[in-house]
Formats: structure tokens, C-alpha cells, sequence
């Protein structure tokens, strides 16, 4: 493979930090790089990524709405994982440039095992991160557009279901009940899609259809932190829109307790509490 670009390197080395725990870092390093090419798609995806991680919700939704702008016209790519960037960054640390290529671009992989490999891309990447720093800050009308492309541009059950499960989400809070109903069916359709990559959604989205309680979706959670966090915030908002605030509120808790401040779920919890935006509209505020 040959050398990786200066911006590859940028970003390697940021989502290094976001592994590390170091978002705020890893934005310095993304602003770095993008002061010599500020629309750069990935660059803007992966800061805006991070910026939701810092809680700067605004940045992170200027970084996304640039980097969807850029998205026409622009070839997609798969985005690899940690356990392929993470001894990538070990060896450009080391001088040894021999790494994977992280540009492998779907119409490259088609048809190949590759092709399954990774389960992310860079359209739906910027798309899904753009509607949850949307959601998050309490723009929940406009999330619903923002998944609604996520869902369309995903390739694999992961993102498709995330991105269904979220819209659901976002549509019930805004009490738009019988547009949410109507995305139901379409995760009936993923059935024989599904991928355990997409476990807390597909879990989510069975309660939603009925297929399972709200008592046996809590009994699935592990000892898994981010999937507390994922499963919980789910399960508290299925409480919330369906009148029982007190259980809406225990199970928000339980996910503030996991400590995975990191993860989207906590984050919305966060700004549930907060009541930011149209998450206000809510018996969490009213009472």
C-alpha cells in the first residue's frame, strides 16, 4: 500500500484519542488539519463526531451540514474499525508506513468478502452523526430528515436499523405517533439482514414492534456498559411516550450510572435532563 496522506494521518491519530478518551484532543488535531483543507469530508465528519463527544453541539452540526453538502458527486467509502486503525496508528508511531488502506471504497470492495467486512461508510457516517448532534440539541424535526438519509445512504443492518431506531425515536417525541408506526415495517423488512453488530437496535426496535416487553428487552442487557447506556435510553424513552414518567426517569438514571458518558445514549439523556430544544415537550417538564 502506499504512504498514507498527511490528512489520513491526521485523522488516524484522532480517532486514536477518541479511543483514548481524549476527544477534546482529538478536535485540536481535526482543526489542525482542516485549517490547510477545510472541506475535507472526512476531516469534518470525524471532528464533528468528536465535537458531539464534547458536547459542543452547535460545532458538531456546522462540521456534519458542511460535510453533507460536500457528499454529492463524492465516491463512498467503507470506514474501517479500532482494531484496524488502532495498529495502524501503532506503526506510523514506529515509521512504518505498511498500513491498511482506510479509502477502500465500496464500488473497489463489490462482490468481495471485503465487501461484509466493515459495516460503516462515509455517507452514512456523516449523515447518522449529523441527526443524533441534531437530536441531541433538542433538533428533533430536523433529525428526522437527517436519519431518514442515514437509513437511505446505509449499506449493511447496522446502520439501518440505528438509523430507523433513532427516527422512531424522534417522531414519537415530536407526537408525530402514525409516521413513526409507518417505520416499523420497514425494519420487518431487515429480518433477514440482521447482523448482531446492530444488537441494542435490533432489540429496541423488537419492543417497538411488540415483538418483546419491556421487561424482557431490560433482561437482555449485559454487563456491557455502552449497551446499558444504548438498550436503557431506549427503554426509558418507550416509559416516557407511553405515560409512565416515574419508570422513564429510574431508567434514565440507570443509564447516567453506567459512566459511558462517551456514548450517544448518555449524551441524550443528558440533554433530556436539560430539556434542550423540543426534548422540552415532555412529561419529564411538565410535571
Amino acid at each position: 500500500m502506499p504512504a498514507p496522506k498527511t490528512n489520513d494521518r491526521y485523522i488516524i491519530a484522532a480517532r486514536l484519542l477518541g479511543y483514548l478518551n481524549e476527544p477534546e484532543k482529538a478536535v485540536a488535531l481535526l482543526t489542525k488539519a482542516l485549517e490547510n483543507d477545510p472541506e475535507n469530508i472526512r476531516l469534518l465528519r470525524f471532528r464533528g463526531h468528536r465535537r458531539i463527544t464534547t458536547r459542543d453541539f452547535d460545532g458538531a452540526i456546522s462540521d456534519l451540514q458542511a460535510a453533507a453538502a460536500l457528499l454529492p458527486g463524492s465516491e463512498d467509502e467503507y470506514e474501517l474499525y479500532q482494531k484496524d486503525v488502532q495498529p495502524d496508528a501503532i506503526k506510523l508511531v514506529v515509521g512504518d508506513d505498511d498500513v491498511n488502506d482506510h479509502h477502500p471504497t465500496i464500488s473497489s470492495l463489490a462482490g468481495t468478502p471485503e465487501a461484509e467486512k466493515y459495516m460503516t461508510t462515509l455517507h452514512t457516517a456523516v449523515w447518522y452523526h449529523l441527526a443524533v448532534a441534531l437530536y441531541v440539541s433538542g433538533r428533533l424535526t430536523e433529525a428526522v430528515e437527517a436519519f431518514s438519509n442515514a437509513y437511505r445512504t446505509a449499506h449493511h443492518y447496522e446502520g439501518k436499523v440505528a438509523s430507523l431506531d433513532w427516527k422512531y425515536m424522534a417522531l414519537r417525541r415530536l407526537g408525530r405517533t402514525e409516521e413513526a408506526e409507518q417505520v416499523l415495517p420497514e425494519f420487518v423488512t431487515l429480518v433477514e439482514e440482521y447482523d448482531p453488530q446492530g444488537v441494542g437496535y435490533h432489540d429496541r426496535m423488537e419492543l417497538y414492534t411488540g415483538k418483546i416487553t419491556p421487561e424482557q428487552l431490560a433482561a437482555t442487557i449485559s454487563d456491557n456498559t455502552l449497551l446499558i447506556a444504548t438498550v436503557g435510553y431506549g427503554l426509558g424513552n418507550w416509559y416516557l411516550y407511553n405515560g409512565d414518567v416515574e419508570k422513564a426517569k429510574e431508567t434514565f438514571q440507570g443509564v447516567l450510572d453506567t459512566g459511558a458518558s462517551g456514548a450517544f445514549a448518555y449524551i441524550a439523556v443528558e440533554s433530556e435532563r436539560a430539556g434542550l430544544g423540543e426534548l422540552a415537550n415532555s412529561p419529564l417538564h411538565n410535571n
